[in-house]
């Protein structure tokens, strides 16, 4: 029941964050609302760590630890903010829905937890089809889409990687620690970088800005991240992943009703196929039962008639 109340509560989480990246960017360049967000967390995330009465370790395994789930954190998240700007919300949850099928690939590379099966492949196929829909419907709306969409897609490649190498360096932190320890290597990052991006204080903060980052901090951040990898240490990396595939809708619903966000027809449909094919590469097991038995049929058929032939 634990576990259960965990994974919901990043779903609710994940969910709602797309939109208030873009709240937080009210008045704000990307980097600075970024790097206030993950120096504030990392920071708050110390009292955590004091709270559950664990200590940051920093053995050669943690730290290990530590990049591996930077990657999703600065990686990921800096390709996100810099998307965010230019495609609604709730697609950028949709195009995060890939997110399993990336870390089943690597998962099945890395970690041998699960196999490419036909039917996944199909999946897989049916994905990017929808995936080229979207695409095609959302630049011939907006010709600076592609930046958004570059960003989501650069993200999700990160945060894949960022939850299958976490899983393979195996370090047995803590969640907490795990988090906190994650979240100092990144804001490291982020401050080796402000020459690069540059950070602007803005003279005027916009309440929108200040209420998004304050939410992002304690939930997006150090809540929704103790509890991802707490379920990343009892779960398989794709069914973790799996959260992405559930979001959507509700990062859709989220956009509607605070930032009445409206995706046109041709995009809605591309987000439902996506979906589609993420959904089949989740529970491909019936359609790879019904594949094997069309292919058996047709294997006696073909020894059948070899048999006839005189």
């Amino acid at each position: 029941m634990q576990l259960i109340s965990a994974y919901l509560m990043v779903v609710l989480i994940w969910s709602s964050t797309p939109v208030a990246i873009q709240f937080s960017l009210t008045g704000l360049e990307f980097f600075t609302a970024l790097s206030l967000r993950m120096w504030a967390s990392a920071v708050l995330s110390l009292l955590l760590v004091a709270a559950f009465r664990q200590r940051l370790t920093l053995s050669r395994q943690a730290l290990v630890s530590y990049v591996a789930g930077s990657v999703g954190i600065y990686g990921a998240m800096m390709a996100v903010y810099w998307g965010a700007a230019y495609i609604p919300s709730g697609l950028i949850s949709v195009i995060y829905g890939l997110a399993p099928m990336l870390a089943g690939a690597l998962g099945y590379v890395w970690l041998k937890e699960r196999e490419l099966t036909p039917a996944r492949i199909i999946a897989l196929l049916i994905a990017l089809c929808g995936l080229a829909v979207v695409v095609s419907a959302r630049t011939s709306l907006d010709g600076l889409a592609w930046r958004g969409i570059a960003g989501a897609l650069l993200s999700v490649i990160f945060f894949a990687v960022s939850a299958v190498w976490v899983k393979q360096a195996n370090a047995g932190l803590h969640p907490v620690v795990q988090t906190s320890g994650t979240l100092w290597v990144s804001s490291l990052m982020y401050l080796i970088t402000v020459p690069v991006f540059g950070f602007h204080w803005p003279e005027t903060w916009q309440p929108q800005a200040v209420g998004a980052i304050s939410y992002l901090v304690i939930c997006g951040s150090l809540l929704a991240f103790v509890l991802y990898f707490y379920i990343l240490r009892h779960l398989p990396t794709s069914r973790v992943t799996l959260i992405t595939l559930m979001a959507p809708a509700l990062a859709m619903l989220w956009g509607y009703i605070l930032k009445d966000e409206r995706l046109q027809l041709s995009t809605f449909a591309g987000a439902l196929v996506l979906l589609s094919g993420l959904a089949m590469y989740q529970w491909h097991h019936g359609f790879d039962r019904f594949l094997r038995k069309i292919a058996r049929g047709v294997t006696k058929k073909e020894q059948k008639s070899t048999t006839e032939c005189p």
